[in-house]
C-alpha cells in the first residue's frame, strides 16, 4: 500500500503543482479567525490547563493516599509480626504474652476477695505494662529491631515473675485464712 500511495504521488506530481489554493482563501481564513474572536480562543486554553491541574492534583491525591495507608500499614505491621524480625523471638514472645494473660486472670480470680491487694499488685503491673507498651513503640523506629524484641521479652519475663510472686502471696493468704478457718472449726 506505501508503494501504492508513493507511485501515485510520483505519477501525479505535475497535477498537485498545479492545484494551488486561491489566495483569496487565506486572507478568509485570517478574517473568520478575527470575527470568532480572542475570548473563545482562550477558553479551550483555559479548559485544558485547568484539566491538567486537576490531573495533577488527583494524582497527587491518590499517592498521597497510598503512601498514608503503606505508612500506617507497614507500622502496624512492624511491631504485630514480629516473625519478620526473628521467627524465634516472636514464638517466645507470644508464649510469654499468653503466659502473663493467663497469670493476670488467675490473680484477678483469687484476688476478688483482697481488692486493697490486688491494687497494689495492679499498681505494679500497669508501670511494667506501660513500660511494655513503650518498647512496643519503640520497636518501629528502633535502628535494631531484634534488641528491641529481646527487651520486650526480657519485659514479659519480669511481668511472669512478679505475678507469680503475686500468686504465692495471694496462695499463702488463703492458705492462712483457710486454716484459721479449720482452727476455728
Amino acid at each position: 500500500m506505501k508503494k501504492d500511495l508513493k507511485t501515485f504521488i510520483t505519477e501525479n506530481r505535475a497535477a498537485f503543482d498545479h492545484g494551488t489554493p486561491p489566495k483569496e482563501l487565506w486572507q478568509r481564513i485570517a478574517s473568520e479567525l478575527d470575527q470568532k474572536g480572542t475570548p473563545q480562543g482562550k477558553a479551550p486554553i483555559r479548559k485544558i490547563w485547568l484539566i491538567q491541574v486537576l490531573k495533577v492534583a488527583a494524582v497527587t491525591f491518590l499517592i498521597g493516599v497510598a503512601g498514608i495507608t503503606v505508612y500506617f500499614y507497614g507500622r502496624k505491621q512492624a511491631y504485630e509480626d514480629y516473625s519478620q524480625i526473628n521467627p524465634t523471638l516472636a514464638a517466645e514472645q507470644k508464649n510469654y504474652a499468653q503466659l502473663v494473660t493467663q497469670k493476670k486472670d488467675s490473680i484477678a480470680f483469687i484476688a476478688a476477695s483482697n481488692p486493697a491487694l490486688y491494687g497494689e499488685f495492679s499498681a505494679v503491673l500497669n508501670q511494667m505494662e506501660a513500660n511494655y507498651e513503650t518498647l512496643k513503640r519503640e520497636l518501629t523506629e528502633s535502628p535494631n529491631k531484634q534488641l528491641t524484641l529481646e527487651a520486650m521479652i526480657r519485659n514479659l519475663r519480669a511481668q511472669i515473675e512478679v505475678l507469680g510472686q503475686q500468686l504465692e502471696i495471694l496462695d499463702y493468704i488463703n492458705d492462712t485464712k483457710n486454716q484459721a478457718k479449720d482452727e476455728q472449726i
